[in-house]
């Protein structure tokens, strides 16, 4: 929201740990009226003392934790209000166990003791943190409903010469795109299972897989064990700024999701990435992108790749539409002003 709070006469401070990628993104994306404030990486004690000191220096109204956790608590001795953003549920995450998920339990609990205003990326962490705000007696803090939504300033739709050399590949087939974390949790391997099947019909389509994990390397090898080479490509982690390329590349996205209170809480950034190319999206009823697209996704049931398989056939068969949500309703100029008209009613 940077940019935008300029543009309305706002001024923004970020602290930013100091490194490459960092300040790669910083020259990508902000304008030069955003002060970037950097520290040095070190322990949780040492960051929290100099943010402080850069907090004391900025003298903000209002402090905008993103992630609740210990190197994030501070401004105690200040006198400006704190905002914190919840985007997932960390105590529903279930490799979160024992005392572990105990002191995410606590945290979650305390982020409302701290804050002054609460920001909730999807509906069902809306609903959690206002049950959990009258649980502990504090049914008056106020919560807001604030997913993400898109860089317009970073993505655009591109006009692709399919006679290039690098582009003819994908010249007059149908390419879908998934870009996100390669791990089982996230849904990879039933995307490849849906491939296998339609692999038996057609050849005349690609899935393209972008980005990295820890199931990167597991993917690969499937891919080449079940002769899927020439359907998958695995191209890695994609810059911010060669995003625009693939997604206008796309014939359809695919965003899987699971029936897990962790998928039902999470806001899926990339879905408001690959609205302005107005294509079809293939998803599950779950979560934030239902509430996004309504009538307008394609739904399969959470791990049914043989569902997943047919929606494929029929955007394939250029039987779907392309998705007809307005884009401009989840850029971050619009949630911008929703933010300012929401927090400036508080005073």
């Amino acid at each position: 929201m940077a940019n935008p709070l300029i543009s309305h006469g706002w001024r923004v401070s970020i602290l930013m740990e100091d490194n490459e990628e960092n300040r790669h993104r910083v020259a990508l994306e902000c304008s030069p009226k955003v002060q970037v404030l950097y520290f040095k990486k070190g322990g949780a004690l040492q960051e929290i003392q100099e943010k402080n000191k850069l907090l004391k220096r900025i003298k903000p109204d209002y402090i905008y934790i993103c992630a609740f956790v210990n190197r994030n608590i501070v401004g105690f001795t200040l006198k400006c209000k704190k905002i914190v953003e919840h985007s997932e549920l960390q105590s529903a995450i279930p490799d979160i166990k024992g005392i572990h998920k105990l002191r995410v339990l606590c945290n979650e609990y305390f982020s409302i003791i701290y804050s002054d205003y609460i920001l909730n990326a999807s509906k069902y962490l809306q609903s959690y943190f206002i049950k959990q705000c009258k649980r502990i007696g504090k049914s008056k803090k106020p919560n807001f409903y604030f997913p993400y939504a898109y860089p317009s300033n970073i993505l655009s739709r591109q006009k692709i010469d399919y006679n290039k050399e690098k582009y003819l590949k994908y010249k007059d087939k149908t390419i879908f795109v998934y870009l996100g974390t390669i791990t089982r949790n996230y849904g990879v391997f039933t995307i490849l299972d849906a491939v296998k099947v339609l692999q038996q019909k057609y050849s005349n389509f690609k899935v393209l897989l972008l980005g990295r994990g820890r199931h990167y390397d597991e993917a690969h090898l499937y891919i080449k064990k079940k002769n899927l080479e020439k359907l998958v490509e695995m191209p890695g982690y994609i810059k911010e700024e060669e995003i625009s390329i693939y997604f206008s590349l796309a014939s359809c996205f695919i965003s899987p999701m699971h029936d897990t209170i962790q998928d039902w809480a999470r806001c899926p950034s990339k879905l408001y990435m690959y609205l302005p190319y107005k294509k079809p999206i293939i998803t599950c009823q779950i979560g934030e992108p239902y509430e996004v697209l309504q009538k307008h996704g394609l739904y399969y049931k959470p791990g049914n790749f043989s569902q997943l398989a047919n929606k494929m056939e029929n955007v394939i068969n250029q039987e779907e539409m392309p998705s007809q949500i307005d884009e401009t309703l989840h850029s971050w100029e619009y949630r911008t002003n929703e933010f300012i008209n929401w927090i400036t009613s508080q005073k």
